[in-house]
Order: structure tokens, then sequence, then C-alpha cells
């Protein structure tokens, strides 16, 4: 059974638990405080613009575009307990004439075209198994000119389960998540990014795939130009940034 964001009912089930723990477990995780700066410092993003946050959670990115400039941004995610948190922080931060938070598929965005300026996504379109039509969908509700951001691990978990070249090259970045992880944030983390880790090993809601086959299925879209860039500290994480001419 399929829930609104396209992946396993268990794997929303996963997060919606995990909403309480997020903002001090993965949102305190170096590699992933260092991604959000990264999609931060190359969004482009200037005063008034219209942003959509793909997979907003609790809103740690959100947060982070608004500190840098007054947009007014439109976060969705499919997690009723992930987007309880984000609206409690808007309510406390008196941001409701600047940020609202909606209950949404990530491969079904409702959207006019050409609404946003920017769209942004942190480590949430690899739940998507079938990427290409959403990245269109995407490439429609931004404007000319517009930018699309792509946060994500850089692994390549497609294959066959039985190749152990393909468990070799998972466990590779598997591990650079796990070190940082508690170090940073302790046990509780490393716990979940583990527990995590398993997901991703048998594509039970996770689909991750490279900054490469990201960047090629971005041009497949109609994006041009297309770049990579890495986290500076956490080589297996970066961003891809796309541009609608």
């Amino acid at each position: 059974m399929k829930n609104r964001l396209n992946i396993t009912t268990d794997t929303k089930t996963w997060f919606n638990r995990w909403s309480n723990k997020y903002d001090c477990t993965l949102g305190s995780i170096s590699f992933h405080k260092e991604l959000l700066d990264l999609i931060v410092r190359n969004s482009g993003v200037k005063a008034g613009d219209r942003i959509l946050d793909i997979g907003c959670g609790t809103g740690l990115l959100s947060l982070k575009l608004l500190r840098k400039k007054n947009c007014f941004i439109t976060g969705v995610d499919c997690s009723e307990e992930m987007t309880a948190i984000f609206k409690d922080k808007i309510k406390r931060l008196k941001l409701k004439d600047v940020v609202s938070v909606n209950l949404m598929d990530a491969a079904s965005l409702k959207f006019e075209p050409g609404t946003f300026d920017i769209v942004v996504s942190s480590v949430t379109l690899h739940h998507l198994k079938h990427k290409l039509p959403a990245l269109k969908t995407i490439f429609r509700i931004l404007k000319s000119g517009g930018i699309f951001i792509v946060g994500e691990v850089d692994m390549d978990t497609t294959g066959k389960h039985t190749d152990p070249g393909r468990l070799k090259r998972i466990l590779r970045v598997l591990e650079q998540e796990y070190i940082p992880a508690l170090k940073d944030a302790g046990v509780e983390a490393l716990f979940k990014m583990y527990d995590n880790g398993r997901k991703h090993i048998l594509n039970e809601g996770e689909y991750c795939v490279s900054l490469r086959q990201w960047a090629a299925l971005c041009r497949k879209a109609g994006f041009a130009p297309v770049g990579i860039k890495r986290v500076s500290n956490h080589k297996c994480f970066g961003i891809v940034s796309a541009k609608k001419p």
C-alpha cells in the first residue's frame, strides 16, 4: 500500500515516530547542517522570492532561507507530525505571513505553472522510486530562470540486492553517515541513521541515486545548466543545482 509521498506506509510511520527527535538527531549532525547551508548559499534567494520547500519536515531548511532573505516559503511534507512541529515554530516565531505548510504528495505537486522562483528539497526526493515525473513537475511550476536545488547523499543504490559490489558501494557511504552521527549527536542519532541504512540497502522506501544520476535526470526534465557541488567536509553529501531556461 502506498501513501501520499509514494513511499511505503511503514516509512511514513517511521518518519512520524522520528518527528519529536528529528531536530536533535539528524538536524544536529554536521553533514546535515552543512548540506542545508550549501543549499541556501547556492539558492541565490532574493527578497520577495517565492520558494517551495519539498519535504520541509520540521522547517530546518525553510528557516535558514528566511534568515538569509525576506522571502515567502511554501512547505510541503507527507508527515503530519513533522509539519505540526514546523507549524508550532511558525506560530512561536510569528512567521505566518511569510510561511505556509501543507500536507502534499511530492509526486503530485498541486501548483500552477510558473508559481515559484526557487524550489528546494533536502534528503527527501530519494524516497520517490520514479523521480523523473516529479522533476518534470518541478520544472513546470518554476518560473523561467528559476532555480531548483536538490540536496542529497551521493549514494547509488540501484542494482540487484544479490550483488556484493552494490552492498560494498552503499556501505562505504553509510560509514560516512554513522561516524558523524555518533560524534555530533550521540547514540540515539546513530541508531536512527543505522536503522535508516537498512532501508537504503533493501530499497524499502529509500531509492537513493548518485549526484551524477540526479544531474542526468534534471537534464532530462529540461533543466540547463545543471551543476554539482559537494559539502566541503563530507564529500558523500552535496547538491545538484538546476536552472529552468
